[in-house]
């Protein structure tokens, strides 16, 4: 069985037809997988859709939105499934991560790295403020924000007790989605770097391993977990993952000056 998919999209084009089993392109949002382009007001682009009759919505790469959009669009949304393509927070690579430290006591302590061109500083903080939330393996919350020189350095804590340390800067000279660092302090650490690729490292007492490398398009990772949620009736946690991270990046952001 095939679920049709709406999109405008070159990438997403190219997913659909390499899913040819599962997915097919159609040319109407009801009943379909809508796929949203991330620009400015990509919130309002989905609650469209939504109320268009959409079986589900993918947020390609999106922006940074207000709280208040988010909480709005996840409260149209109901029981529609809302899967958010975030390239630095590949939610394979996050899989991967979650079954690699499942069994592990939360760290101590994380360090993360965020640097940036200045338009997408936003985006990037807040994929990297996801990492440290997956890791710590609880939602987190601000304790302390200075900033200087274009530069944030913020301490949050999870509910856990993991103190986790931020610097965010911009840099010009970083890929154009930014360079992501986060790394745990613990008996098992592990090491994410994430710009235009992924990499993930564990190391414990046996050694060191490097995460298989994904060579799947964050698109069709998108476009297959929406395929999935339809015909599972199950609902992503993207949505609510989306406005936590959203909020801390926020919070940071806000003691740069204007």
């Amino acid at each position: 069985m095939t679920t049709p998919v709406r999109t405008d999209l070159d990438a997403y084009r190219t997913a659909v037809a390499e899913l040819p089993e599962s997915a097919i392109a159609s040319p109407d949002v009801k009943g379909a997988i809508a796929v949203v382009p991330g620009g400015d007001a990509w919130w309002v682009a989905a609650s469209e859709a939504i109320a268009a009759g959409a079986a589900a919505v993918i947020a390609a790469q999106p922006a940074v939105g207000p709280i208040e959009a988010l909480d709005a669009l996840a409260s149209l949304a109901g029981a529609v499934p809302v899967v958010v393509e975030r390239p630095l927070l590949r939610a394979d690579m996050v899989a991967a991560v979650g079954a690699s430290i499942e069994e592990l006591p939360a760290p101590g302590a994380l360090v993360v790295e965020c640097h940036a061109p200045a338009r997408t500083l936003g985006p990037a903080l807040r994929d990297a403020i996801g990492w440290a939330r997956v890791i710590a393996g609880t939602p987190l919350a601000p304790r302390t924000t200075e900033s200087w020189g274009g530069r944030v350095l913020a301490l949050l804590e999870s509910e856990q007790g993991s103190a986790v340390s931020i610097a965010a800067a911009v840099q010009p000279g970083a890929p154009s989605p930014g360079r992501l660092r986060i790394t745990s302090i613990a008996a098992t650490r592990v090491e994410v770097d994430a710009d235009l690729a992924t990499i993930v490292a564990v190391t414990d007492a046996t050694g060191r391993r490097i995460l298989p490398t994904r060579f799947e398009s964050s698109e069709r990772v998108a476009l297959r977990r929406a395929i999935s949620a339809i015909r599972t009736a199950e609902r992503p946690s993207d949505l609510a993952d989306l406005r936590h991270d959203t909020g801390l990046a926020a919070t940071l952001l806000s003691a740069l000056p204007a």
